[in-house]
């Protein structure tokens, strides 16, 4: 085993004494954070928190009454699953916002560089908002087994994390739920027909018996989509023209389809 020198001490010992000092005019909890409560790397998390919560949500949605609007619950999830992705985004190196994708979508909320983050505390505080923001019929059971499957996970958490931590991921993903929920306001989204005229021409939806009922969602084409390229999107033409003439190929295609 060698052994230093005199001189070679004399050089050390300065070394150690000037990082023995830097540590005590270091901050305390600064130092104690990213020494000791390290972030773990995402592969280390555990997304059963993700899955849970659509566990549960299924079954709310199984028991609403009346059921969702169809058109509605796409719309609804697809601004759930963005919020999501967007508070969990920053665990995962070079992930790119959906901010810079989306048609619209603004900004969102930046974490705090060098700061410990939970990311599925983030997910967890972030689902419980938006589920609650977004999901329409929830009674006040559904309602508070949402606030008990939060509880549950940040009771969890709280082993393998600081409350720091945890209470610093669960107000970013708070966050990221509000922009996500304020940015959906504003894309006019409107499933009513009040104020709608059918247009006439041959071929045109007219109301159908027994009940006559008012047609559904006529403004969606006003409504703004995830994606700019669905803004100059187009459905395809029909097949056939439309006609009621029996000998044409728009009315034999009618009658072999029923």
């Amino acid at each position: 085993m060698k052994h230093l020198s005199l001189p070679n001490r004399r050089k050390v010992v300065p070394l150690v004494m000037l990082f023995l000092s830097g540590l005590l005019f270091y901050s305390c909890d600064d130092f104690v954070e990213q020494l000791f409560h390290q972030p773990p790397k995402p592969q280390q998390e555990s997304a059963t928190v993700v899955y849970d919560w659509y566990k549960l949500i299924a079954k709310t949605q199984l028991r609403t009454s009346p059921q969702p609007v169809i058109i509605s619950n796409y719309r609804n999830f697809g601004y759930i699953g963005v919020g999501l992705y967007e508070a969990v985004r920053p665990s995962t190196k070079g992930a790119v916002s959906l901010a810079s994708q989306l048609y619209q979508m603004p900004t969102m909320p930046a974490p705090e560089q060098g700061r410990e983050y939970l990311w599925g505390a983030s997910a967890n505080a972030a689902l419980a908002s938006l589920f609650k923001q977004f999901l329409v019929g929830l009674t006040d059971a559904d309602k508070a087994r949402i606030d008990s499957l939060e509880n549950a996970y940040n009771i969890r958490f709280k082993a393998s994390a600081s409350q720091e931590a945890i209470t610093r991921s669960q107000a970013y993903g708070r966050a990221v739920a509000a922009a996500i929920y304020n940015w959906s306001t504003t894309d006019n989204f409107n499933l009513g027909s009040q104020g709608y005229v059918p247009p006439v021409f041959p071929g045109s939806w007219v109301l159908t018996p027994p009940a006559f009922a008012a047609p559904v969602g006529p403004f969606l084409k006003d409504s703004r989509p995830f994606l700019s390229s669905n803004l100059t999107a187009t459905a395809p033409p029909l097949p056939v023209p439309y006609s009621e003439d029996p000998a044409s190929q728009f009315y034999k295609r009618s009658k072999s389809s029923i």
